[in-house]
Parts: C-alpha cells; structure tokens; sequence
C-alpha cells in the first residue's frame, strides 16, 4: 500500500504510467478508481491555499459527489451504502476530511491493479536478467563470485557514524517511507534483505485481530516455514547468538512444539527483539555512513523558516508523510481507545501536545455541528468556548495550544467573518505537530503487547510527574533559602536604625524635659540667709 501511494504521488512525473494501466485494463472500476484519486488532490489542495475559497471548495466537493460517489454517477466508483450517506450528509459545509472515508475504498481497489502491474514488470525484468545472464554464462562461469560485503561486528560501529544520525533507529526509518526503501534496497545488494522481512512479517502478524483467528494461524504458519528453520534464524548466519537461539527454543517448548504448535505471543516477541537489535547493531550504522545516504540528507528539499504551518504540512504531505499516514491518524484520534493511548504518549513528549489533541477534537465537533444545520446562536457559544479553552485562556498562558501567536491574533480579529472554516488554520497546524509523533507512537505500541500499552505509559507519565514534583521542591526550597539569607542581609541594617531611632527618641525627650539637680531646702537655712 506505501510503495503505491508513493507512486500515485509521483505517478504525473512518470507520464501517467500507473493511470494508463488502470485505464487500459478493461475495467472501469480501476479506471474510476484512479481518476477520482487525481481529482481527491486537486481538492485537497485548496484547503493549503493562503486565502481559502469557500465557493471552490464547495463546487469541487459536489462535483466529486455527483461524479463517483452517488447512486448512479456516471462515473461511479461502487461506494458503500453507509459511506454515501456519510459523505451526503457533510457536504455543506465541505472540509478537507469530507472524503476519507471514500478514499480508504478506492486505496483498496486500486491495490489489486497495482499488485498486477508489479508483478508482471517483475516478470518482465527476470526475463530480461535471464537472457542476459545466459548470453553471458560462459563469462560468468570463469569469474569468482564477488566476495560478500564485510561488515565489522565491532559495537563500537556508531561511533562512525555523524552525529547528527546517531538518533536514528529502525524506528526513524519506518516514519520516513522513502528512505526505508533505500534501505531496503541496501539490505538486498547485501544479500540481508531476510532480516527486515521477517521483522516486518512477525509486524504484520501482531496487527491481525485476534478475532481473526484463521488469518493468524495461516500467519504464523508462514512464519515458521519461512524463518524459524536451519537456513536462517536457528542456522549459522541466525541474527541471533547461540545463547539467544537456545533460550527461544527453550521459550518455545522445544523443537517439536516450535514445528507443529501455534507460536506464543512472547516468542514472536523475543524474536523481533533480536532480529531489531542485530539490524540496528550490524546494518543500520553501515548505511548511515554509506556515500548514498549523505548524498541523498544533502539534497534533501530545504523548507524555508518563513512558511506557514498550513504549506509546511503540505510540503510533508509529498515527500516526507504519506497520504496513508494523514488518513490512519485521523481515525486513530476518532476512535476512542487508540486516542486516549496516543493521548497519553504525547503528554510525555510536550507542555500542550495533549492540548492540541483536544483541540482537534473540539474543532471536529464544531464541524459537525455545522453539518447538523442548527441555530446561529449554538455555533457562535461552540466558537467562543473553543477560543475561551485553547486560544484565550483565562489561565496562563492564554494560548494553551502549538499554533503561533499571529495566528491566534487573526483567529480573534476574524473570527466573525471565516464562517465554518474559521479554524481551519489552527487544526491542519496542531495536526502537523502530531502527525511528526504518529511514528513513534506506532513504533513504541508495536513493541509490546496491546494490554501493556496502556499500563507502560502510565508508568512513565508517574514517572514523569514524581520527577517534576521533585524539581519543584528543590525550587522551593531554594526560594526558601534565598529568602532567609535576604533576610539575614537585610537584619545588622534594620537593627543599626532602631538604635539609632531610639537614640534619636532619647535626645528629642531630653530636649523637652532637661534633667535638673533637686536642692532640698529647709527653714532654718532660709532663717540663716537674712
């Protein structure tokens, strides 16, 4: 599914290559599928123009209803039922969302055509490389097979690599779609493109509901025919240690369990923990400092500063976030359980990331509301309370949310006259911010079982809380401190003025009542003066 978004995305700079097949297959569904996809962007990219058209967008959202999704569309592309009314029901007014639905369904017809057209260049191609290869058999035969790439097992291996890149994992890789290809690509010129693939299959299998259970066996069953075996994990070139391989043989009940009983969720486990570990410890560093990939950070698109959030998003949407990725998150935050734990990573990662969460969410209610066609009045409150809660906070600091300060400012000068798209902006900005976080919010959830999810980020967050409550001790008691030296400071000079206060009150009451020596006189001496 990643590899064809990315070459619908590009598919106009390839002369149309997949467009023509769809359209030269015979099958209108296809044909359909892929028009409407084109003409999905074209809407899209009205909601990242600076100044937004309301009447555009308008026009452009019943011209793609009219066209492919109602009942008897000239060109129809088979929507469900439900899908239909959902999309009747929110098109006045039109938002950038209106179609999500719509586009998961023709993103899943249109992967059988592209299955095909894969497979058959494919075919192609190994045709061609077995005509060459026989043309030239006698040279190759003298020849010595290349010697295998030597990679040093030193784990001392990412101290070659610059630091800028000593950040990255299998984790890194997996948020940026077109640079796992190119590792991938590097993994298979190294005959160890099997390493990924069975983390990325053991991946695949942890995702399949557990109600699923036919899908999870066949899986499983795969996963041991494939992997589990003499030829990879348990042979001499295992990605494991012979220590590790005897503890998942041990963890696994024994080679006979291993080979005909269904495998443990802690096995598959320990085994995608290895094969990680050996890829980010062997093979990840080895690209990191290959000449390809620092050609490639060199050329990488420069996104000037002074862009808005709205077209810096838009750029991300080509090159560095796949249109799976927008739509996958934007589910993800409107089902009720995957939000609240996305909900609880982000509040680790910022001050107003789990804000922009609510806030999202806020205004996806203010849509609705504005579908639902109600009073004036009742949308004007739901705008006021939103700026009250995120943009103009009674509580410090009034904007409670990832947007900058102009914005926020043009949000309360105009709020009056941007209608139902007076946030529009501020969503599509906190949405960036989150969407930089959905990777590793996967990468972290796939990492353990879906009942510790939950249980590990509580953890942390009182983790997280303890730490804060401590460094806010210390602050006190630092204030406390400085307070009491201050007023160790400040006592000499106030008990110096007292003295001299009081020395002052002493000499003012000397000055009004001077002190006389008494003499004491008595008649005879009176008698004795005359």
């Amino acid at each position: 599914m990643e590899m064809m978004l990315q070459a619908l995305c590009v598919d106009s700079q390839a002369g149309f290559y997949f467009t023509r097949y769809c359209e030269s297959s015979g099958n209108p569904l296809w044909e359909n599928a892929v028009h409407f996809w084109c003409d999905l962007q074209q809407y899209h990219q009205l909601f990242y123009r600076d100044g937004l058209d309301p009447y555009m967008v308008q026009r452009q959202a019943h011209l793609l209803y009219s066209t492919y999704v109602c009942s008897g569309a000239c060109s129809s592309i088979e929507v469900e039922e439900e899908s239909r009314e959902r999309v009747y029901t929110c098109l006045t007014p039109p938002f950038e969302e209106l179609f999500d639905w719509v586009e998961e369904h023709i993103l899943t017809l249109l992967l059988e055509p592209w299955t095909l057209l894969t497979t058959r260049d494919m075919e192609t191609f190994q045709k061609i490389q077995s005509l060459s290869l026989s043309q030239h058999a006698v040279a190759q035969a003298c020849r010595p097979p290349p010697p295998p790439l030597e990679v040093p097992r030193s784990p001392d291996m990412w101290s070659a690599v610059p630091e800028r890149y000593r950040g990255y994992r299998l984790g890194s890789l997996l948020g940026h779609r077109m640079e796992l290809q190119h590792f991938t690509s590097y993994l298979q010129d190294n005959t160890a493109s099997i390493h990924l693939a069975c983390w990325q299959d053991i991946e695949n299998y942890r995702r399949i509901p557990h109600k699923d259970k036919a899908q999870r066996e066949d899986k499983s069953r795969l996963i041991k025919d494939k992997y589990l075996n003499r030829k990879y994990f348990f042979g001499p070139d295992s990605p494991a240690t012979r220590q590790q391989q005897d503890e998942v043989m041990c963890l696994a009940g024994g080679w006979g369990r291993l080979l005909h009983d269904r495998l443990r969720a802690s096995v598959l486990v320990d085994i995608q923990s290895i094969i990680r570990n050996h890829i980010e410890t062997r093979w990840l560093p080895v690209f990191l400092t290959s000449p390809a990939f620092n050609e490639r950070q060199q050329q990488r698109l420069y996104i000037p500063v002074c862009l808005t959030p709205t077209v810096l998003l838009q750029v991300k949407g080509t090159w560095m976030t796949s249109a799976g990725e927008i739509l996958a998150l934007r589910k993800a935050l409107l089902n009720p359980v995957t939000c609240h734990l996305f909900r609880s990573f982000v509040s680790l990662k910022g001050d107003f990331l789990e804000n922009d969460i609510l806030f999202w969410l806020e205004v996806q209610r203010y849509k609705d509301l504005c579908h639902s066609h109600c009073l004036e009045a009742v949308v004007q409150d739901k705008v006021s309370t939103i700026i009250s809660c995120f943009i103009q906070s009674s509580v410090p600091p009034a904007l409670q949310i990832d947007i900058p300060p102009e914005q926020a400012s043009h949000i309360l000068e105009r709020r009056g006259e941007m209608g139902p798209y007076v946030f529009r902006e501020a969503q599509m900005c906190v949405f960036s911010e989150l969407l930089k976080l959905w990777p590793e919010f996967l990468s972290f959830s796939s990492g353990v079982q879906e009942e510790e999810v939950l249980p590990l980020l509580q953890d942390s967050m009182n983790k997280q809380s303890a730490k804060l409550q401590r460094r806010r001790r210390r602050e006190e008691e630092k204030e406390v401190e400085r307070r009491a030296q201050e007023e160790e400071e400040r006592f000499p000079e106030e008990e110096e003025e007292q003295e001299e206060k009081h020395r002052g009150l002493q000499e003012s009451r000397e000055l009004l009542y001077p002190s006389q020596q008494v003499n004491t006189f008595y008649p005879s001496q009176q008698v004795n003066t005359f």
